[in-house]
């Protein structure tokens, strides 16, 4: 699929607790627990973690389909750090950790492609605090054949 011509727009509205970029699902938003909110509830905190991961995962799948790389499958844990700092609370760093396994043989392809979406992942590159990767690549069991 190509890419759209630039510049891109993106729009969400804010209706109560919920947010709304039609025609995808609402997400219900609120403080988390830390600060007096709950735990059904999406958390700004969340939603940060949640974007940089989700942006380094479809920038990898771009590239692995660019390099024909296969993925088995592909999981991981996100998370942040929030610290209290002069100006106030500000995040110190987060950190994805990514678990990913690939047909035999592709694992340096694998880290090497992951390397690369790091890099280019447009939400790390916009945000003041540093994110760190971490991964480990496996590959899959071979299939014997009968």
């Amino acid at each position: 699929m190509p890419i759209a011509p630039f510049p891109h727009r993106y729009t969400v509205t804010l209706e109560g607790d919920a947010a709304l970029a039609s025609p995808r699902p609402a997400l219900r938003i609120g403080p988390p627990v830390q600060f007096g909110g709950t735990d059904d509830v999406w958390s700004p905190e969340h939603l940060l973690v949640t974007a940089a991961f989700a942006c380094l995962k479809t920038t990898f799948d771009a590239y692995a389909r660019r390099e024909q790389l296969a993925v088995v499958d592909w999981r991981g844990t996100g998370s942040a750090t929030l610290v209290k700092a002069s100006g106030g609370p500000a995040f110190s760093s987060i950190d994805l950790d990514v678990e990913m396994t690939t047909q035999p043989g592709d694992e340096a392809r694998a880290q090497s492609t992951l390397a690369a979406a790091e890099r280019s992942c447009i939400i790390s590159r916009a945000l003041a605090v540093p994110v760190h990767v971490t991964s480990r690549v496996v590959s899959a069991p071979m299939q014997v054949a009968r």
